[in-house]
């Protein structure tokens, strides 16, 4: 489960982060979007549609707000 700094990153700020999920986890923009009500949903999404598992995941995601945060 993404950490709660994680979550509210990706909830305020989802539409600066839309591009990169887009490209980097080959997303669609209703399953960007869920990010902004449930982030938790997001992982079980990228889960499915990629393979990995959602600690890889949620790996990434942190990776992502840590680099856009600075």
């Amino acid at each position: 489960m993404l950490d709660q700094q994680v979550k509210q990153q990706l909830q305020q700020n989802i539409d600066q982060y839309k591009p990169l999920l887009k490209q980097q986890f080959q997303l669609e923009d209703q399953d960007v979007q869920q990010a902004k009500s449930d982030p938790d949903q997001l992982v079980q999404t990228i889960s499915r549609k990629s393979g990995q598992n959602e600690q890889q995941i949620e790996q990434q995601l942190m990776q992502l707000v840590k680099q856009q945060s600075r």
